[in-house]
This record gives structure tokens, sequence and C-alpha cells, in this order.
């Protein structure tokens, strides 16, 4: 049985991201918890934060400073709380990826300051915490608040390839954080004070079903109209990205964004896709829209 979980263990650190899996968060309902009980602890390497998550948290903030600093080389000069009050905050998704930047900051300030501490509470809870510069920095948080952190950058930084809008990333991003902050149970830094935007809606960034052929029309209203279909009853279950091609441009318009299948027609500039003078998309978005040719009178094999 050890064997076995080793070589899995080994298998998704490989391939995990082949191996996708449920993700699990813990919900509160009601006031009064009922505890559950757990077997004790095989070793006390069990009870520690894995090393390729702490690894993977203090190079996702080492990414980030490396990016900000190639926009802003006069960022490289400051300190890591001067710093973050320096980074540009002109749209939403930088205001986000400042605060995402600002809890980064105080993990990796607990990794690697000799009082830095990173521990798992009997609870549960992961408490990274360490004094730098005379300031008492704290984070309790669950683990797949971390493992959202880490995936939260890598989804940032990826961006910039993508043919999605700013508006897209901002609801994408927005969604993230605000899973993150779920996770988060305590914080302090230099300002204590983590900073809330307010949340435009619930985005599934679990999963995003591509529809390329979407029957679109221009009502009176300056409004556009979507059929959606079977598939637009519930758009938590079918979150649906909406490939629209109009003059000579493209369109990637997520379900959330739509109020009973409508788009105002002011609106739709807002979600313009980030291609060439072609509206070609990535060659990598090919394997999404694989579309079989249809041959007349030839029987289905």
């Amino acid at each position: 049985m050890k064997q076995r979980q080793e070589m899995v263990a080994q298998y998704r650190a490989s391939f995990g991201e082949l191996c996708a899996r449920p993700e699990h968060r813990h919900i509160e309902p009601y006031t009064s918890p009922r505890r559950l009980n757990f077997a004790p602890p095989e070793t006390d390497a069990t009870r520690r934060i894995p090393g390729r998550l702490v690894l993977a948290l203090t190079s996702a903030y080492a990414l980030l400073a490396d990016w900000q600093e190639c926009r802003d080389p006069s960022l490289a000069e400051l300190g890591s709380w001067q710093r973050y009050l320096a980074l540009p905050r002109r749209s939403a998704t930088e205001k986000l990826i400042a605060e995402v930047f600002r809890i980064l900051r105080v993990f990796r300030a607990a990794a690697i300051q000799h009082n830095g501490a990173i521990e798992i509470r009997d609870d549960g809870l992961v408490r990274a915490s360490c004094t730098y510069n005379r300031c008492a920095l704290n984070l309790l948080i669950t683990q797949s608040g971390l493992e959202l952190l880490a995936a939260c950058v890598a989804g940032y930084l990826e961006s910039f390839d993508q043919p999605y809008s700013e508006a897209y990333q901002e609801l994408l991003l927005g969604q993230y954080y605000a899973d993150i902050v779920a996770e988060i149970r305590a914080f302090a830094d230099d300002d204590r004070v983590l900073f809330q935007f307010r949340h435009k809606g619930w985005f599934n960034r679990h999963l995003r079903l591509d529809c390329d052929n979407p029957r679109l029309r221009l009502e009176e209203d300056g409004h556009y109209c979507i059929d959606l279909g079977k598939y637009g009853e519930n758009a938590a279950r079918h979150p649906i990205d909406f490939y629209i091609t109009l003059d000579s441009r493209l369109y990637i318009v997520p379900v959330e964004a739509l109020k009973a299948g409508r788009l105002a027609a002011a609106e739709l500039a807002r979600w313009q896709a980030r291609t060439d003078a072609e509206a070609r998309l990535p060659d990598a978005f090919r394997l999404r829209f694989a579309h079989e040719k249809n041959v007349v009178g030839l029987p289905m094999t």
C-alpha cells in the first residue's frame, strides 16, 4: 500500500496538469460546526506543508516581482512593502494582483526569515508568521487557499498570452481573489487590513465550455440576444464562453455577462478578443474546437 501511495504521489507530481480532480474547500453553514475525529499523523513529516507548495508560493512571489520590475525597473530599488505600495493600480486586475502580491509577501517572509515559521495547527489551518522590519507578519489560511494563490499567479501571468479581454480576466481573477480571501482566517502585515473588493458576481473558474456557433440577433432596444438553447437554463452548470464574430472582429463573451441571454450592444466592445488583425486565435486553441467534416451519405462507424 505504501508503495502504491508513493507511486501515485510521484505520478501526480510529474503529470499534475493532466490529473484534474475535485477541489475540496470547507464551508460552515451553521454557527455550531460538527467536530470530526481524525487519525494521528503517521510521521512528523505528515503535518508539514508539502515542500513543493512552499517552493511554488515563494516562486510565485519571485515571478510577480520579476514581472513587475520588467514593467517598472524602479521597483527593484524598493523593499517589499514599499514595492507593494508602488505597484500600479490603473485597472481592476492590477488592483487584484497587488493584493495577491501582498499576501504572498507574508508567506514568503515566513518561509525565508530566520525567525519565520510555517506550521499546521491542530485545527488544520496553516499559520505563516514572522517578524520583519519590526512588524509582526501573520497569515492564517487553509491549504486550499495556498494552492489557490499559486494558481492565481499562474493564471495572471498566462493571461498576457491569451486572447481574453481585460473584462474577462477581471472576472476570472476576481473570482480567484474572492475564493482566496474566503480561505483566510487571519491576516496581519504593515497595514493590518486586507483590501476587500466588491465582488461583481460568481464566475466559474473551474470549467469553461467553448461555443463557436452561437445564434445572435440584434433587437430593437439595442441589445444582442443569444439563443442559449437547453444549455442556457443554468449558467452555473453550463459556464459557456461564446465566441462571436462580427464585422471581422472576434468577441469572447462569458455567459455570466448576460442577463436573460441579453447583452447591451454598447457593452460588446468590452469583450473583444486580443487577436491579430485577422482575428485569429492562437494555434493552441485549435484542439478546443475540433470539428469532424460531415460527408453526406457516409454512414457513421
